[in-house]
């Protein structure tokens, strides 16, 4: 029996998307409940650095914002369209990336329309909702996606740079992701509902790439062994 690409996938996925159900369930329960775990944690972790070191969070977490999502994207996207020479990797980066902290993230918060925190001073400007993390997904997708990547295209190269890659990803998630909580413009709640989507959402999207993309260049590889056979 031919065992279906896609389950794999679909478990991920589903497995991922629970912090973000608990959340949703948990506001729905008792939302004063939620907010109460979230002060007390977000408290010992609001601007507890020297001034120095809150300018730099300041500069630091506009990498998530759109001026820097997005022109990271199509850096990456550029980058990878020259590496595989195929513009379905192009547009599979873009849509990946772009569409999952963008429509995907604005409409669950135009549901759930949790206001950000007010029980700190904001230390940057920041307006909409706070549910989820717009920065937390984008640097799930982002630094995943890029991660991914390179592993998928230089694998046979390096072989053992996986333990780096995944030690970089995982730095650079939970380091944009904090300095929302520094800066006061998010719950703790928010980012891990942000992990959560942008996990879920780049499963699916590499569900994608894996039938779709390194699928037909498997497809094609195997055409072209045929062929040098029967020469």
């Amino acid at each position: 029996m031919k065992k279906d690409p896609i389950q794999p996938y679909l478990i991920a996925s589903a497995i991922t998307a629970i912090p973000f159900i608990l959340i949703c369930l948990t506001a729905m329960i008792d939302v004063d409940f939620l907010t109460v775990i979230d002060q007390n944690i977000g408290q010992h972790l609001y601007q507890w650095g020297p001034a120095p070191f809150t300018t730099f969070v300041q500069s630091f977490t506009l990498i998530g914002n759109a001026q820097g999502i997005i022109p990271l994207t199509m850096i990456i996207a550029v980058i990878f369209y020259y590496i595989s020479q195929k513009w379905q990797v192009l547009l599979w980066i873009v849509f990946t990336i772009l569409v999952g902290v963008g429509p995907v993230v604005d409409l669950i918060k135009n549901i759930i329309r949790r206001t950000r925190p007010s029980y700190v001073t904001h230390l940057v400007d920041q307006g909409g909702y706070s549910f989820p993390s717009g920065h937390a997904t984008g640097a799930v997708l982002a630094w995943g996606s890029l991660a991914f990547l390179i592993w998928y295209y230089f694998k046979d190269k390096y072989p053992k740079m996986m333990p780096y890659l995944i030690g970089f990803t995982i730095f650079m998630v939970v380091a944009i992701s904090a300095s929302r909580l520094y800066l006061g413009v998010h719950y703790l709640s928010d980012i891990i509902a942000g992990w959560s989507i942008g996990a879920t959402w780049l499963i699916l999207c590499l569900n994608y790439f894996n039938l779709f993309i390194a699928g037909k260049k498997a497809s094609e590889d195997e055409v072209k062994d045929t062929n040098l056979k029967e020469k």
